[in-house]
Formats: C-alpha cells, structure tokens, sequence
C-alpha cells in the first residue's frame, strides 16, 4: 500500500511539473536578418536564388526599410537596407558596403516579455530595459512591438522582441515557400552564446572561431539556398 501511496504522489508531482512547464512561454528564432545596400536588388537577388519574392515591408523611423519572407513555424526572414536620400544611420554604416546578401543578425521572440527576461536573468544573463517600437506597413496597419537587447551585446548575438497581441505576426503575412534548415553563428565569445541557447532552448548551431560570422541555409522552391 505504501509503496502505491508513493507511485501515485510520483506521478502527481509529474503532471504538476508538466503543468508548469506547459504554462511557460516558449522562446525561438523569430527571425533572421539579411543586410543589403540596396532593397530592390536585395529583393531580385533573394528572388532569383530562391523562388520566392520578398514583400516590402515597410520603413523604420531609424531611417532602414525591408523586405519580408515568412520561414513558418513562426520565423521571417527580414532583408534590410538603408532608405534612399536617409544619411546613413551609424548604426547601419556596414549596410552600405554590401553588395549581396549578408547575415546581419536575428531575433529571438516569446509571447510573455516578463518571463523571457526572468529566465534570461536566472541564467545570469543581463538585459536592458524593454523599449517600445512600432512601423506601419504600405497597407497602412501599425505593427508594434518590445524589444531589448543583451547588455553585453556583440555583432552575433540576438536582440529579443515580443509583439503586440493586436499584430499579425509577420511570418503570417509574408509570402511563404522557403522554410529555415539551419542558422550557424560562430563566433570568439562561443561560451556566451552557448549558455543562451540552454537557457532558452535555441534551434541554433554555435561554434568557436577568431571571427563571428553567420550562416543561413534554406530549403526554397528553387532548393537548398545558403547566404
């Protein structure tokens, strides 16, 4: 009798973690970005190699515009270029210099900002404070959003960004056709970034190197695309 007592208070104490575990929100890739000189040719460009045309996204008060591809599974591929006649935000200096399509950077999204951050800080992980941010689109809706960023920030780690419940999340409103087969950043502080993929159970590849760089592969209409 005992030792069913005991199986049975097992068995609870398995459904109370899986309750627990199923209330949390989950975190992942929300989207990649692909910087390029110039939208237009960004555009063609990643038509061209993929099979699928990008929709313009729309301008960010920063002085940037982009281009959207939607990944599924809740993932955008955004392409981001400098606005045309805009100084060039120093921020976006490098953009200029591209001449095809280069892995910039990426996101990472969850649908509770509070949560993200305390499980981000139980990793020893810091953040900045959440900024609020918005664009409207050429159809006229407003896309909102939070975002922060980690507070040892470097070229390939990710920003983090949690969206409003009144916006449609991009990856639903983007032509579809490619889906994400692997996103690789390697980079000299590899620790750092592996400790981020636990603590949040990335779907990234990380590795060790002098450098950082990033690697996208797809699976497009046209095949396998690599940038």
């Amino acid at each position: 009798m005992a030792t069913r007592t005991i199986a049975m208070k097992l068995v609870l104490g398995l459904a109370a973690i899986a309750a627990i575990s199923s209330t949390a929100s989950a975190a992942q890739i929300d989207h990649v970005i692909l910087g390029i000189d110039d939208l237009d040719r960004g555009v063609k460009a990643f038509e061209a190699a993929t099979g699928v045309k990008p929709v313009y996204g729309g301008k960010h008060p920063g002085g940037t515009h982009n281009a959207l591809v939607s990944l599924g599974d809740g993932i955008y591929l955004e392409i981001l270029a400098v606005q045309e006649g805009v100084t060039v935000p120093a921020d976006y200096a490098d953009l200029k210099k591209m001449k095809t399509l280069t892995p910039v950077g990426w996101a990472v999204s969850s649908s509770d900002s509070a949560e993200l951050r305390n499980r981000l800080s139980a990793a020893g992980i810091a953040v900045s404070e959440p900024v609020e941010g918005s664009r409207t689109t050429p159809r006229g809706a407003t896309l909102s959003w939070q975002s922060f960023a980690l507070n040892e920030s470097s070229p390939e780690g990710p920003f983090f960004i949690v969206w409003s419940e009144q916006t449609a999340h991009p990856s639903t409103t983007s032509p579809s056709g490619c889906k994400l087969q692997r996103w690789s950043v390697a980079s000299p502080r590899v620790k750092d970034l592996e400790q981020l993929r636990q603590a949040l159970d990335l779907r990234v590849d990380v590795a060790e190197a002098k450098a950082a760089t990033m690697r996208l592969a797809l699976a497009c209409p046209k095949g396998a695309v690599t940038f």
